[in-house]
């Protein structure tokens, strides 16, 4: 039956999404199936077949969406293994089990008057007890008194009609509907005419789970088109685009019937069909199929539809669990939530307990299957490695041991399937007590020093030494392969470090994701100040570290007349400390100002001979005197100035110029050398000092804004260093997985020196950074390049780093060349990273690491460039104090994005 209120409404859903709809048309034409819906909904789709006993392979969406299945965005448990037997839906199984569900679609006889109704509809058990269609089917209580619907009116394998029965709707005994969502749930009479119960007929478990189904996959329904005998379109909508309420599925030849169940393959409801969208021509005619005007008195089936939109089954449950039902009403909805198949499964031949002999057999795909008389098959990574060695297994009856190849399996009977979940519960079990380990998780292979697509069990011990050094330690080495898994062995990260060294709480506090509200830091901007776009007349005087970093530096603070800001989160570098210092020494010179975070990371490496903080603020306290102040940053998630980091790089000369940086002032950031001057050149500051970039700006007008909002941190943060989060001390060991090659060239670069008119806009974080970056993002339209220390994959309460990485994520769909360059401080966080990054379905394909990675910039079509302070990690990016320049300039980006092109070849 045709509701054009609903049609309509749908109709301008289906445009709102046309954008997202397009790419996602896109992929599915380009066969980049995996990509289409959201990473996260991919994962848990897959997960909940593994956890299913299906384990889904590439075949198995080849099989369903025509095409070949391209890998660039795949989720890691997206890693799929091959399907045997019966697991194969689309054999005999598949269509047996759609007919089965098929006798529990009725067609509803709507407001029935004098034996006639005034309209069709459909609907479909959802319990032994109550019914699903359509609120425009049934709008209220009094429709659904004089309302009935009849099963099994379809045509036999003999052409000829079926016998049929009718059940009457009970709306007093349940009745729930939605008019926005388009659903009513209603009980039926537990017997119908010709005397004949209605549990004679199967009903459909709703679940309210996620991980149904994912877009680009078919869908099938079940249906009365036009009030006419039951159909089954199977495989005719394909699913295009998910709402949050809505899914959108297109089709050329089966519209969808109001109220019909919307099935994914595994015949379990994932929508109620209730709309579609009818082709129009330019005068907003409805179309028929065969390019006519549509007129009523064809039938809804003779519409041209170009898509069909059904309601999300988990929002139907959703509703109803959150109506105030009586007790009686609630234990007939809860029926329908119990996850169960909606038909017993087939068994070929029946088990014998007694006359059955346990055996084993191990398939080619590394999958070991034990029949005792139950079969239990234990797949752990596809094409990967038999189990090695014995290990037992909690529950199983005894060890698990490498299977003899030469026996054959009993007959076919349930299967159980471990999940990695399980595989990780018991390597915990397996190596826990172990003094030396950490840290047991699933992760993947590692393979010259990158990731790769096969999983693995990761270990992370306390100190990874090669077998023969453990040995002589008496540690015995941890096995190559468990389950069939390769183990892989990690050193800690800092976390882990921290863990060990300063207890969980101090780790937890520095760790922790950030709580979904996280509007509790006590920061707010100065009064007046704005951070707005200027275009003027200024100088500009790019450069980068260690090339010419204090070079360019050392010269700024030589300038210095009368007073120095600075915001500055580590300053220990004993050469800038010193030219601070001598400040004191000029006649004129009035106030230093200095900004800063308690917590240092001095001592070791290149950062060996730094101060601490508090060393550095006596030295420079000592020598200027009363001329000298400092605040410490209040740092915290609830009631600090900003949550995690007072993470700026900024310094304004006597408030008409300014250096702003990616770098602190530290001797890893600003070694006290000039390598692009030295002859001959040497590759040693590349490989030991950190990449940098760095501008110092003459402009009074933006040099004044930096200041004002400066000094505004200063004012706000009068506190003592123990009031300061103290980060504890780490000596960080240098190195990542892949080594640098000494056979790849390396450049050094002089300073961009130039004064001209500049387009420029001040970022600042909390302030307007996330906008700024997001619409800069969202722009791209050839290239699109980020070189910055910290690139993570976002966390379930990082919306604001989510929307940044997503927007990438997009440029790549559109076409644009995106290439990302990042660092993290050791082995395992890297590692970590990584994975997380190809868990969201981030291609590491467009991933590079860079060891000494200190910057954080963006280049944008070679017009635009972003060179600052912000990390791309949830708080950097949100509510820690950064700071960053956007230049549209061409010559600039051009200056930068060659040293980015270096800096790509060079890894």
């Amino acid at each position: 039956m045709i509701d054009r209120e609903q049609i309509n409404a749908a109709a301008e859903r289906f445009e709102q999404r046309k954008k997202r709809r397009e790419r996602n048309e896109r992929l599915i034409k380009e066969g980049r199936f995996l990509e289409v819906d959201d990473p996260e909904r991919v994962e848990t789709f897959v997960e909940r077949e593994r956890a299913s006993g299906r384990s889904p392979s590439e075949e198995f969406f080849t099989d369903r969406i025509a095409g070949p299945v391209r890998k660039t965005k795949l989720p890691p448990s997206a890693r799929f293994e091959r399907m045997i037997g019966t697991n194969d839906l689309l054999g005999v199984a598949f269509l047996d089990q759609g007919l089965k569900v098929a006798s529990s679609v009725g067609r509803i006889w709507v407001s029935v008057v004098s034996g006639q109704p005034q309209a069709f509809g459909t609907g479909f058990l959802v319990t032994p007890s109550l019914l699903l269609t359509n609120h425009h089917v049934l709008e209220d209580t009094n429709a659904a008194r004089n309302s009935v619907v009849e099963f099994d009116y379809q045509l036999g394998y003999d052409g000829l009609p079926c016998p049929t029965s009718t059940f009457e709707l009970e709306p007093d005994r349940f009745f729930v509907t939605s008019e926005e969502l388009d659903f009513t749930m209603v009980a039926v009479a537990p017997r119908g005419r010709p005397d004949r119960p209605l549990t004679d007929y199967t009903w459909n478990p709703l679940i309210e789970a996620q991980g149904k189904i994912i877009a680009a996959q078919w869908m099938n329904i079940i249906q009365h088109p036009n009030g006419e005998p039951k159909q089954l379109s199977f495989r005719e909508n394909q699913l295009v685009d998910v709402l949050d309420n809505y899914l959108h599925y297109k089709t050329d030849t089966a519209p969808g019937s109001s109220g019909a169940p919307v099935y994914n393959d595994r015949w379990e409801v994932v929508g109620l069909h209730h709309s579609g969208v009818w082709d129009t021509d330019k005068s907003g005619n409805i179309l028929a199929i065969d390019g006519s005007i549509w007129h009523e008195n064809m039938g809804e089936n003779q519409i041209k539809w170009i898509a069909n939109e059904g309601v999300r089954i988990s929002r139907v449950i959703g509703h109803v669990h959150s109506q105030a039902l009586t007790h009686e009403q609630r234990a007939l909805f809860e029926a329908t939530t119990q996850e169960r198949p909606p038909m017993p499964p087939v068994i070929s031949t029946p088990r014998n307990p007694i006359t059955e002999v346990a055996t084993s057999q191990t398939s080619g795909d590394g999958s070991v299957t034990l029949t005792v008389p139950l079969t239990i098959t234990l797949r752990f990574g596809a094409g990967g490695p038999t189990v090695s060695g014995q290990t037992q297994i909690d529950g199983m009856g005894g060890p698990v041991s490498r299977p003899d190849t030469s026996k054959t399996t009993g007959s076919t009977t349930d299967k159980v399937v471990l999940t990695e979940k399980d595989v990780l519960e018991a390597a915990k079990r397996e190596l826990s007590d172990r003094a030396d380990i950490i840290d047991i998780r699933i992760g993947y292979l590692f393979k010259n020093g990158w990731i790769t697509n096969e999983r693995a069990v990761v270990v992370t011990v306390r100190d990874k030494k090669p077998p023969t050094a453990l040995r002589e330690s008496g540690i015995q080495p941890l096995p190559d392969s468990f389950l069939g898994f390769p183990v892989e062995v990690t050193s800690p990260s800092i976390e882990d470090l921290i863990r060990l060294t300063k207890g969980s709480a101090i780790a937890t506090e520095a760790f922790q994701p950030p709580a979904a509200k996280r509007n509790e830091i006590t920061y707010v901007p100065p009064t007046g100040a704005t951070l707005k776009k200027v275009a003027e007349t200024m100088r500009v005087r790019a450069h980068v570290s260690p090339d010419a970093g204090w070079q360019e530096l050392n010269a700024f603070l030589k300038s210095v007349k009368k007073t120095l800001t600075v915001a500055m989160y580590d300053f220990g570098a004993p050469h800038i400390v010193t030219a601070v210092a001598n400040l004191g020494k000029k006649a004129g010179f009035k106030h230093a100002t200095l900004v800063m975070q308690r917590g240092e990371s001095v001592g070791e490496g290149t950062k060996a001979d730094d101060l601490t903080d508090q060393e550095t603020v006596d030295k420079i306290e000592k020598a200027l005197k009363a001329k000298f102040d400092n605040a410490w940053v209040k740092i915290g998630k609830v009631n600090g100035w900003v949550s995690s980091s007072y993470h700026i790089k900024v310094a304004v000369r006597d408030s008409s110029a300014f250096w702003l940086s990616s770098g602190n002032w530290q001797s890893s950031n600003q070694p006290n050398a000039t390598p692009y001057k030295e002859k001959p050149q040497v590759r040693r500051w590349l490989n030991e000092y950190n990449r940098d970039w760095h501008a110092i700006i003459d402009h009074p007008a933006i040099a004044k804004t930096y200041e004002t909002f400066i000094k505004h941190d200063f004012d706000n943060n009068q506190v003592s260093p123990d009031e300061a989060m103290d980060l504890p001390d780490i000596l960080v060991p240098a190195g990542f997985l892949m080594p640098l090659e000494a056979a790849k060239k390396f450049e050094y670069f002089a300073p961009f020196d130039e004064s001209r008119k500049f387009t420029v806009t001040p970022l600042l974080t909390p302030d307007n950074y996330h906008e700024k970056i997001l619409n800069l993002i969202e722009g791209a339209q050839t290239e699109l390049l980020i070189q910055n220390q910290t690139f993570k994959a976002p966390g379930d309460t990082h919306v604001k780093l989510k929307a940044l990485v997503d927007a990438v994520m997009d440029r790549i769909d559109a076409g644009v060349d995106v290439r990302v360059i990042f660092r993290v401080l050791m082995p395992k966080d890297a590692r970590d990273n990584l994975t997380a990054l190809k868990d969201y379905g981030f291609p590491t394909s467009r991933i590079k690491i860079q060891q000494r990675c200190h910057t954080k910039g963006i280049i944008v079509d070679r017009k635009r460039i972003v060179l600052g302070s912000q990390n791309w990690s949830n708080d950097g990016v949100s509510v820690n104090r950064d700071a960053s320049l956007l230049f549209e300039d061409a010559p600039l980006s051009e200056y930068f994005r060659a040293i980015f092109e270096h800096d790509w070849a060079y890894q």
